[in-house]
This record gives C-alpha cells, sequence and structure tokens, in this order.
C-alpha cells in the first residue's frame, strides 16, 4: 500500500482550484516545475494517471476526482479533531468559514456575527459572498462550513439546517404608484423602468421560469450583478426591481423604499436557506455560530 504524501496532494488541489500548474505554483509560491513533479510523483505511488493531459484548465481523471475527495475530507477531518482537542484544553481560538449569497447579507446577519464575535473573541470568522450557485458549491467543496443562500436547488448532499419565507417582491420608492396596491403581477410591470439581478443569482433564474409560466417578458433597463446599485436605482426613483425583503431590510425601516408582493406562488413561497454538507463535521466554532443562525432564520424579516 503507498504512503500517501498530503503535501503533493496539497499541489494537486491547487492545480485544480487554479485551472493551470502556474495558477497554483503563484498561489503556493513555488515553481511551476515543482507544481508538475509533485503531481508526477503522486501519480507514480499511487500506479494511476489523476490529471487529463494537455487540458486547459486542468481536468481531473476518475481517479483524481477520488484523491481530491480524500484530500478534502482528510483535512475536514483534521480541522474537526483539533477543534476538538482544543476544547478540551479549554481554547476557544479557530476559524469558522461562512458563504453568504448577497441577498441576504445585511444589517441581521451582521448583528448576529456581530454577537458572536462578542462571545467568541478568540474565533476567526471568513465570510465569502457569491449567488446561490457559488455558495452550494463552496459548502460542497468544504470551502466554506456553512453557508446562507437563496432558494438552493434539490441536492442530496446539501443539508437544509433551517429556512426562512423570504418572497420576492417589487421594490419601490414611497411615492411610487405601486404604493397604492396590495399585489402586483409580472404583466403590471410592463412598461416600468425596471432593474434585474444578472442571470448568475437565483433570483433571476426563478423570474425566468415564472415569465415563462405567465408568458410575460421583462425587459429590464439596468441589469447588475450588485444588489446595492439596484437598491439604489429603486431609492433614486430612477426605477423598480424585484428582491427579497431581507435584502432591503434597513431601507424599508427607514422609510426610504416599499416592498410591494407578487401574486405568484413561486414568487410568494421563496425562500432563505443556511446549509452545510451533508455528513460533514464540523469543528465547534462553526457549530456554536451555526446554532445562532438557526435561531435567527425563523425571525428574519418578510414583511
Amino acid at each position: 500500500m503507498p504512503k500517501i504524501h498530503n503535501n503533493r496532494l496539497r499541489y494537486l488541489a491547487e492545480a485544480l482550484r487554479g485551472g493551470t500548474m502556474r495558477a497554483a505554483s503563484e498561489n503556493l509560491n513555488v515553481a511551476p516545475s515543482s507544481i508538475s513533479r509533485a503531481i508526477a510523483q503522486l501519480e507514480d505511488e499511487l500506479g494511476v494517471q489523476l490529471i487529463e493531459r494537455n487540458q486547459t484548465p486542468l481536468k481531473l481523471t476518475e481517479a483524481g476526482n477520488i484523491a481530491i475527495s480524500y484530500y478534502n475530507e482528510f483535512n475536514t477531518q483534521q480541522e474537526a479533531f483539533i477543534s476538538q482537542v482544543r476544547d478540551l484544553r479549554g481554547l476557544k481560538g479557530g476559524t469558522v468559514r461562512l458563504a453568504v449569497g448577497e441577498a441576504l447579507i445585511g444589517d441581521l446577519l451582521l448583528n448576529v456575527l456581530a454577537q458572536f464575535m462578542a462571545q467568541f473573541p478568540e474565533i476567526k470568522i471568513y465570510m465569502s459572498t457569491g449567488g446561490t450557485a457559488e455558495v452550494v458549491a463552496m459548502v460542497l467543496e468544504d470551502e466554506a462550513h456553512m453557508g446562507m443562500v437563496f432558494q438552493p436547488q434539490a441536492d442530496a448532499k446539501i443539508r437544509v439546517r433551517a429556512s426562512s419565507d423570504q418572497p420576492l417582491k417589487v421594490i419601490v420608492r414611497p411615492d411610487h404608484p405601486f404604493c397604492q396596491r396590495d399585489t402586483l403581477t409580472l404583466a403590471d410591470l410592463d412598461g416600468q423602468r425596471l432593474g434585474l439581478p444578472t442571470s448568475a443569482f437565483r433570483i433571476r433564474q426563478i423570474l425566468r421560469t415564472v415569465e415563462s409560466e405567465e408568458h410575460v417578458l421583462l425587459a429590464p433597463v439596468l441589469i447588475s450583478n450588485s444588489l446595492l446599485a439596484l437598491k439604489e436605482f429603486a431609492r433614486s426613483g430612477s426605477g423598480i426591481t424585484i428582491l427579497p425583503v431581507i435584502a432591503v431590510h434597513s431601507e424599508i425601516t427607514a422609510g426610504s423604499l416599499r416592498a410591494i408582493p407578487l401574486d405568484h406562488p413561486s414568487l410568494m413561497h421563496s425562500s432563505a436557506s443556511v446549509i452545510t454538507r451533508l455528513g460533514r463535521h464540523l469543528p465547534l466554532g462553526a457549530v456554536r455560530l451555526l446554532q445562532k443562525i438557526e435561531a435567527t432564520m425563523p425571525f428574519l424579516p418578510a414583511p
């Protein structure tokens, strides 16, 4: 049975992450030849080919995928072990990695993080942002201990820990005529100056499904990967947008924006969820933060 060198597996993982040997060499601050040599040595030790030759970006063979899965699981187990030992010794340090969809970043989440950091000042938090698909990928690949996402698609490898109803609504200024309406349909938005997220956002994907069902084609004048830009677009009176209420909670509380419900089941019953990878053993710090977020989810605003 060959001895597995985790440092060589690390080089393989970095080459996969960066897509090329050169990208891995820059991330690890070693020569590209060292990356290639380490992977070749690993292939010799295992007696199998781990990467497809002459492929850019780098692609793994079936054996390569198994090797990366082993490496990720090893790192996860090692992290959990170190966390448990630290706890037994009374050490409260460590790192928690949280991935969050942009629509869910706001004062409510930041308040939870502030409370957690005040209670556990030695624990460091790394927070990454991205679209729903990106957040799910980070959780599945163990780049994040947990994720907060808007309306994730079903995945057998993902465990939904808690959810909160977050219907999509039309976001307008308080002086917009739509504020006189109790509900709206997509057809009501025809002729409006509309701002929407890019197709990478789950929000836009849900809207496109409903457009198809309702035989309506939304024609945004602004398409952006920044929800902050879309909120400002509505707040300034330049147009309107469609977002979950949690994304505009502080603006609604301050009275600078209003949210009007959209009358369609898929838009009225969307939700935000906190997720983890099924079967992953979380370190203690991540468990504590997860518990705080789980306790908060039922109280996220959806007026």
